[in-house]
């Protein structure tokens, strides 16, 4: 089902993921300290718990990320380390508006069932736009390219959203936002990925809500999910294990037990303890995807063709937030994202603990492999960048819900 078009822009993606990834890489060298331990055990050094053994997305690893970002505002990117050059510049925004042009010639050319309106409003929906600089090329490559979009310019609708009021009220005085915004085409909101489902436009006033949207929604996500909150499993000798985090600090951190600082001084302890393939029992109606999903991952390890123990990320956070928006369109979407990740089952193989990438904040790695499982499930396609462990990977999926009917 996927065009032409499609796969060509797709090549230029993974080759701009090629050309600056290296860069991006030595900006997250710096890793957490993870001990894994057994019950009863110490590991000698002065160890501070500042909670005990959850599941890993349920942990207060997340809302120290969330006060980092919050407190910090576009000084995160400015001030506090983290990278952001490789997902925002007119490089890569070019090929997003490439991309973009092929989805919209595709759906009015017919070649899938994603019918388009041109009268009614195409909302392009970017998560995380932080310092709002690629939002800023996205929207330039846009319009550079207006004449030769098959869908009229004047009906697209950019969307920055962010979870954070600091970032937020930035945008709303940013010089090389203003003619924009004044436009009417480029608008904001408050939005936190993981628990809203609706966007109120700051400007328009206009609210997008489950099945309100007309055209196909196009949610962009740049180093984004690798900020979400995601669970870890172990597959070991064919038993799932369910991965759980006691976060600690070498520092006693009762006075503010989010004070950003605490990321670059984190000491976490892991344990691993048997679980079944139901884990996610409150999934909003869709618990038999996400069983179907972690069954995959289980009958794959343990499949006497490819027997291996294995760790693997559960991206909840991405998953969740995609389930969210692509509602507001019942389900009709493309999405694109460049985030550090995988995407082969390779990198899966052996049993390790999250590998926390601080840079100021933290990251992880995003399971790009388990995002493909969901939108198989929901009947979408995708193209996943090839390379195998990256700090950059390239990724488009789209949702067309007749797809899904013929499951």
């Amino acid at each position: 089902r996927m065009q032409c078009s499609i796969f060509l822009v797709i090549l230029l993606l993974c080759f701009c993921s090629l050309v600056i990834r290296g860069d991006d890489q030595s900006e997250n060298d710096s890793t957490s300290k993870n001990v894994e331990v057994t019950e009863g055990e110490t590991t000698g050094d002065t160890r501070y718990v500042l909670e005990d053994f959850v599941p890993l997305s349920k942990s207060h690893l997340w809302k120290l990320m969330m006060s980092f970002y919050d407190r910090k505002g576009p000084k995160s990117w400015t001030e506090g380390g983290v990278p952001n050059f490789v997902t925002s510049n007119s490089y890569i925004a070019k090929a997003y508006s490439k991309m973009l042009r092929g989805f919209l010639d595709d759906c009015h050319a017919r070649r899938n069932d994603l019918n388009i309106d041109d009268s009614k409003p195409l909302y392009i929906i970017e998560l995380g736009a932080g310092l709002g600089k690629f939002s800023f090329h996205f929207f330039t490559a846009i319009m550079d390219m207006q004449k030769e979009s098959s869908f009229p310019f004047k009906n697209i609708v950019y969307v920055m959203t962010d979870f954070t009021d600091s970032n937020f009220n930035a945008w709303q005085t940013h010089p090389s936002l203003q003619k924009f915004f004044e436009s009417g085409q480029l608008d904001a909101a408050i939005f936190n990925a993981v628990e809203d489902k609706s966007i109120t436009l700051h400007r328009s006033k206009v609210v997008l809500s489950p099945g309100s949207v007309v055209n196909p929604v196009v949610i962009v996500a740049n180093y984004l999910f690798a900020a979400l909150c995601s669970d870890i499993f172990h597959i070991q000798r064919g038993v799932l294990k369910e991965g759980l985090v006691s976060t600690g600090s070498t520092l006693n951190e009762s006075a503010d037990p989010l004070n950003p600082a605490i990321i670059e001084r984190l000491s976490n302890q892991y344990r691993y303890k048997a679980t079944t393939a139901s884990y996610y029992n409150h999934e909003e109606g869709e618990e038999a995807n996400w069983r179907w999903m972690l069954t995959w991952y289980l009958d794959h390890f343990s499949a006497s063709s490819a027997a291996s123990d294995a760790t693997v990320m559960i991206p909840v956070g991405a998953i969740r937030a995609l389930r969210r928006l692509t509602a507001l369109s019942s389900q009709r979407s493309l999405v694109l994202s460049g985030d550090k990740g995988n995407s082969g089952l390779e990198s899966f193989k052996g049993l390790f603990d999250v590998d926390l990438s601080v840079d100021g904040s933290f990251s992880v790695m995003v399971n790009f492999h388990a995002i493909s499982l969901w939108f198989a499930s929901q009947g979408g396609y995708w193209v996943l960048d090839p390379h195998e462990h990256s700090y950059l990977l390239v990724n488009a999926f789209v949702l067309d819900p007749p797809l899904k009917k013929q499951n």
